[in-house]
C-alpha cells in the first residue's frame, strides 16, 4: 500500500503533476503533509492546485522554477519548516518542457541547452538538494527499499529507450527526446549510488497522456495514467532500483 507520511512534486499547475495531487489526497491513507510546487503559484494556471489545497491543509503549494538554484534551496527551506526532522518520504520529479521544435535542420542550441537544464540537470538539483531530507526519512522509518521509505520518482519517457525510440518515435524532437535520454541514465547511476543509503531511485513512463503537453488527441486520460502509476509506485522495491517503469510497472528495456 502507498502511503507515504510526506511528499514533494514539481510542476503541479496542471496535468500530471496536479492529477497526482488529486488522487494523493485521495489515498486510504494519504500524506500528512504534501507539497506540490509550480513556476507560479499566484497565476491563472494554478487556480486548480489553489483550489485542491484550499478543500486540503495538507497541501502545501511550493512557488518552484527547477532551473533555478535559488527557487531550489527556498524549496528546501520551505520542506525543512513543515516536514521536520521526520524528512521527505518521496519526491517527485515531474517538471519538464516540451518545445516540440523538430528534426535536425531546425534544432538550435538554444532549445537544446533549454531543454538538457529543465528535463535532465533541474531534476538532478531538486534530487541533490533535497537529499538531506530523504536521508532523515530513510534512516527514520522501514529497512527496505520503498517509496513510504525515501524515494526519488523522475518521470521520463519511453522515448529515453533506444528500443521503444526506435519502434514509436513519431516526432524528431531531439531536444525533448535526447534531455529525457539523460534523465533516465541519471536514474540510473543515482539509483545504484543513494540504493545503500536507504532511498529507492527509479523511473516511470507515463505514457501518451492527455494532458497540454500530450495534447487533446492522446489515448490516455491523465485520471487513469495515475491511477495505475500510484498502484505501481506502490510495489516499487530493490528490484526496482535505476530502472525505467511503464504505469503499468513494466520495465522498458534502457
Amino acid at each position: 500500500m502507498l502511503n507515504p507520511r510526506s511528499v514533494f512534486i514539481t510542476g503541479c499547475s496542471s496535468g500530471i503533476g496536479l492529477e497526482l495531487v488529486r488522487q494523493l489526497v485521495h489515498l486510504p491513507h494519504p500524506p500528512r503533509h504534501l507539497l506540490a510546487s509550480c513556476l507560479d503559484p499566484t497565476n491563472d494556471e494554478a487556480r486548480q492546485l489553489r483550489d485542491v489545497a484550499a478543500a486540503h491543509p495538507e497541501v502545501v503549494v511550493v512557488k518552484l522554477d527547477i532551473r533555478s538554484d535559488q527557487d531550489i534551496k527556498q524549496a528546501v527551506v520551505t520542506a525543512e519548516q513543515v516536514l521536520g526532522e521526520d524528512g521527505l518520504n518521496l519526491l517527485i520529479n515531474n517538471a519538464a518542457i516540451l518545445s516540440k521544435m523538430s528534426g535536425v535542420r531546425d534544432v538550435t542550441r538554444v532549445d537544446l541547452v533549454d531543454h538538457f537544464d529543465c528535463n535532465t540537470a533541474g531534476p538532478m538539483m531538486v534530487s541533490k538538494n533535497f537529499l538531506p531530507l530523504l536521508l532523515k526519512a530513510a534512516n527514520n522509518s522501514l529497512s527496505y527499499l520503498s517509496c513510504n521509505r525515501a524515494a526519488i520518482i523522475n518521470v521520463s519517457t519511453g522515448l529515453s529507450s533506444v528500443s521503444f525510440c526506435v519502434k514509436n518515435m513519431k516526432h524528431p524532437w531531439y531536444g525533448y527526446i535526447c534531455s529525457k535520454a539523460a534523465l533516465t541514465m541519471a536514474t540510473n547511476i543515482m539509483g545504484r549510488e543513494l540504493c545503500n543509503d536507504g532511498i529507492l531511485v527509479t523511473a516511470v513512463n507515463p505514457g501518451h497522456v492527455r494532458t497540454n503537453m500530450g495534447g487533446s488527441d492522446a489515448p490516455i486520460s491523465v485520471e487513469d495514467c495515475i491511477r495505475k502509476l500510484l498502484q505501481t509506485l506502490a510495489s516499487f522495491n530493490e528490484n526496482s532500483v535505476g530502472l525505467l517503469h511503464s504505469t503499468n510497472g513494466d520495465v522498458i528495456p534502457l
